[in-house]
């Protein structure tokens, strides 16, 4: 299997158990069940001025449950536990950028050599001899557009000339409309002209559908 193969592999199983994950260990919900897969619960939030508790949505649960199955894939293991083929990798997380970037506060992200600050990408995956194959940024729910900027500057920017090197943008959303969809189209669509395309993948919670398809990232 290739590196590309290998990652998806790790994306689909990772939307699979993270909305298991959001149906039945809610903290506020109390947990139903389904806790074989991961062991991760979405908490709740304070009371808001109604008296009710809500669900804390974050990037981090989607980041944690990615590595839990990463780790099953550098294993060779499926659903259930069903062997497959082994992927010989390695990760970080908070991987420091080989780039200094200017911007990040006002959202006009730009690589700077000489005068920037080093950034982090949240999580990189390394060949058995260290070297970067993959760099990977996460988020949740509907960010600011500067909030794009920055992670797709980062992950276009890395390593520019390496045409080897995967970049993914990973993304959950509780729940969705068409107007959401569209709004998050329109800010990745004005990135993508800034800095150019990474592989894209958007999940919804609530509907338990991916949405990266829903989405025209090109019109």
């Amino acid at each position: 299997m290739t590196n590309k193969e290998h990652i998806e592999n790790v994306i689909n199983r990772t939307f699979k158990i993270i909305k298991n994950v959001y149906d039945n260990q809610q903290e506020k919900e109390g947990l139903k069940g389904a806790g074989d897969e991961s062991r991760i619960i979405f908490p709740k939030k304070r009371e808001n001025k109604k008296g009710v508790y809500e669900t804390r949505i974050s990037e981090q649960e989607l980041r944690f449950v990615f590595v839990e199955q990463l780790n099953n894939e550098i294993k060779g293991l499926e659903d259930n536990d069903k062997p497959s083929e082994k992927w010989d990798v390695y990760y970080s997380v908070e991987t420091p950028t080989m780039h200094g970037y200017t911007g990040f506060k006002i959202g006009q992200s730009k690589a700077d050599d000489e005068n920037g600050q080093s950034g982090n990408i949240d999580l990189t995956i390394h060949d058995k001899q260290g070297n970067r194959i993959c760099l990977i940024e996460f988020k949740a729910l509907n960010p600011k557009r500067a909030d794009y900027q920055k992670d797709f500057c980062k992950l276009v920017m890395e390593d520019k000339k390496n045409k080897d090197l995967l970049r993914y943008f990973i993304q959950i959303v509780e729940n969705v409309d068409s107007r959401t969809m569209r709004n998050i189209r329109e800010k990745i669509y004005v990135t993508e002209k800034s800095y150019g395309s990474v592989s894209y993948k958007c999940y919804c919670l609530d509907k338990g559908e991916e949405q990266t398809l829903n989405t025209n990232l090109t019109k």
